[in-house]
């Protein structure tokens, strides 16, 4: 039988908490392909950078514990990875922010 181990667990890079939201919020602004012209593409990048911004920071203070300035540092590419005017669930980026946060794919 496996003995569980007492050695610690090496903390992810982002919280889960804020590796969904990331994904959350990408998804809803650019992965749903709304066709609205380049003003509302612009504006829905602003939007998306502004949201997840602000909700990463949040998740990384109040539940990972990280001081201001690195949860700016976190919040601030998690934004833009969201921010960018394509959906990232799918490409390397979404990959990335998947094993940072240490969520796993959907029957895995």
């Amino acid at each position: 039988m496996n003995e569980p181990s007492l050695e610690p667990v090496p903390k992810a890079f982002f919280q889960r908490a804020s590796g969904a939201a990331i994904l959350s919020v990408d998804w809803l602004c650019f992965g749903l392909e709304w066709q609205l012209g380049p003003l509302s593409m612009a504006v829905m990048s602003v939007a998306a950078f502004a949201v997840t911004y602000a909700v990463v920071w949040k998740i990384q203070t109040r539940l990972g514990g990280d001081d201001a300035r690195r949860a700016h540092g976190k919040a601030f590419l998690g934004a833009l990875a969201a921010g960018v005017p394509f959906p990232v669930t799918g490409t390397v980026v979404g990959g990335l922010i998947l094993a940072l946060s240490g969520l796993r794919l959907p029957g895995r």
